[in-house]
């Protein structure tokens, strides 16, 4: 006897949906301009700092771009081929953004390297100019997204993205003032290193999130140790075993498993009381549990071939 949860068929922790393009499509203009203004202007002034944070926004665009189509691509609806929807597309593009972030600090440490070995000239007053435009602008981005990220993988990750674009800036400033004050130009380079130290810190949390997420780990809130002996202090529960607990994306987990039951005849009444607890106390709305008997769970039983048990009712 299989059931799944009262909820919603997502097994959403009923948080209020946002419609996450909106804020991506905003946030991609911004962007756009500012990655626009910074190239120009690092190329310009020779700041490696600059050309660091266009290079961070050339991927923040990369990471708005694929969270837009990956939030339409989960947007669409469960089908008879993909029974939970779309909805991992969105932990696809926020690998995909880790991983482009990751590359594009290599790329920053290495000329930061050769630039500590060979001086480059650097114009302080346009690059203070740039960065002060970079630093409004990339606030003006973090209240868009901060403002309706939610339980969004992809929003959150953006978000990371452009606060570590303000922290850059204000890093760049800073450079521009030494560069200014005391001529030393490696100022610049010295910034770039921690721009790139920022890309890696941020980006890090989101893409192992996002990683847990594809290798169905259990949530990071959640215990499977804890659910269960919470399942066996059901009344009529004599066991419980095969439990797993998996996130279909961020925000939306579920559960399946089998349950030993003393009598048969108590199991709507099981099923229901399970059902409650995993919904009210760990948000799991989405469950799928097996009600068995201890003859029925037998691995030898006739009814119950050998490595029956092995799936998921997933």
């Amino acid at each position: 006897m299989k059931t799944h949860g009262p909820h919603d068929a997502t097994g959403s922790r009923r948080t209020v949906a946002v419609d996450p393009r909106r804020p991506f499509a905003v946030a991609l203009g911004i962007t756009l301009v500012l990655l626009a203004v910074e190239a120009v202007g690092g190329w310009l002034t020779g700041s490696l700092a600059l050309l660091a944070d266009a290079g961070h926004l050339l991927a923040d665009v990369g990471t708005l771009g694929i969270g837009f189509v990956g939030s339409w691509i989960a947007s669409r609806p469960a089908t008879a081929k993909m029974s939970y929807g779309y909805r991992r597309a969105e932990i696809l593009a926020a690998v995909t953004n880790g991983v482009a972030l990751w590359a594009v600090a290599g790329a920053i440490l290495y000329e930061a390297v050769q630039r500590f070995r060979v001086l480059h000239p650097v114009s302080a007053p346009g690059m203070l100019i740039v960065a002060l435009v970079g630093l409004a602008g990339n606030l003006a981005n973090s209240a868009v997204l901060a403002r309706d990220r939610g339980e969004n993988l992809n929003l959150r990750v953006a978000l990371t993205h452009t606060l570590a674009d303000a922290a850059a800036a204000v890093g760049t400033i800073a450079a521009s003032f030494v560069i200014l004050t005391t001529g030393w130009v490696q100022a610049d380079a010295a910034v770039s290193i921690g721009i790139a130290a920022l890309i890696l810190a941020g980006s890090w949390p989101p893409l192992h999130e996002a990683v847990r997420i594809l290798m169905e780990g259990a949530p990071a809130h959640l215990s499977l140790t804890e659910v269960e002996v919470a399942m066996r202090g059901v009344p009529g529960v004599t066991g419980v075993h095969d439990l797993h607990i998996w996130s279909l994306t961020a925000g939306v987990e579920a559960v399946s498993g089998h349950v030993l039951v003393a009598d048969p005849g108590e199991g709507q009444r099981v099923l229901r009381d399970l059902c409650r607890l995993l919904s009210d106390r760990y948000g799991l709305g989405h469950a799928t549990l097996q009600l068995e008997t201890e003859a029925s769970s037998d691995p030898w039983h006739p009814n119950c071939a050998p490595g029956a048990r092995a799936g998921s009712d997933r």
